[in-house]
């Protein structure tokens, strides 16, 4: 008779084979395991933002500048000898054009009488060099009542009365422009300047409203200014 250990044994071994080969099929579950995907590196993924590339350092640039304020001449400790500065000035304009018919040019007209007469100076630069005036301006056709007789810059007032004049009559009667644009011919910026009791003074107002005083001197300045004016000694004649 065989033993029935043996048979139960046999029974055993087969029943967890079964089990082993259910669970490996997935039996006793009617949901499926979930699959988990690896991407695949074939396919492109989402385009990323690009990045901006750091900028370099940048050298320090200077940035826009106002110009150099030009520089201001000062007023000579010591005087200069009148005639030889002022005669020898290189002449800088053509002959003076008389009006025709003696004519009244803003307010000036010809000499009546010498019954008052006063002097006053008027120097011109252009780029550092005083400018010769042209002599005999206000002396053709007949002698008005302003005029010059030579280079020296010297204006001679000769009235029948005492009598104010501006700047602005003797450019006029010279027919010349008269500006801070540009004056007489010279380029702008044109800076003004009053020498009066040896006192230097830059003058910003209307340059035709300057009056023409005696013994005072008016600089106009077209270009680089000369370091330092001249102090002249009027001489006992004018």
């Amino acid at each position: 008779m065989r033993t029935p250990s043996l048979r139960l044994l046999r029974l055993s071994v087969l029943a967890v084979s079964s089990l082993l080969l259910l669970s490996a099929c997935g039996g006793g579950s009617d949901d499926p395991a979930p699959v988990v995907t690896a991407p695949d590196p074939s396919q492109p993924g989402q385009p990323s933002r690009p990045t901006q590339p750091t900028p370099p350092n940048q050298p320090n640039q200077p940035g826009p500048t106002d110009p150099e304020p030009p520089v201001e001449p000062v007023l000579a400790d010591t005087f200069t000898a009148w005639t030889n500065d002022t005669i020898n000035s290189p002449p800088g304009w053509n002959a003076w054009v008389a009006p025709p018919n003696r004519a009244t040019v803003s307010g000036v007209g010809c000499l009546i009488n010498e019954d008052f007469h006063q002097h006053s100076l008027v120097s011109i630069y252009k780029d550092g060099v005083r400018q010769g005036l042209p002599d005999n301006v206000g002396r053709g056709g007949c002698t008005y009542e302003f005029h010059t007789h030579d280079g020296t810059g010297v204006v001679h007032i000769e009235t029948n009365m005492p009598k104010k004049f501006t700047l602005g009559q003797f450019f006029a009667l010279w027919n010349q422009p008269l500006g801070a644009n540009g004056t007489a011919g010279l380029a702008g910026p044109v800076r003004f300047y009053v020498i009066e009791n040896e006192r230097l003074t830059r003058y910003t107002g209307d340059p035709a409203a300057l009056e023409l005083v005696a013994h005072r001197e008016i600089v106009i300045i077209s270009g680089t200014a000369p370091g330092v004016l001249p102090k002249y000694r009027w001489p006992t004649t004018l």
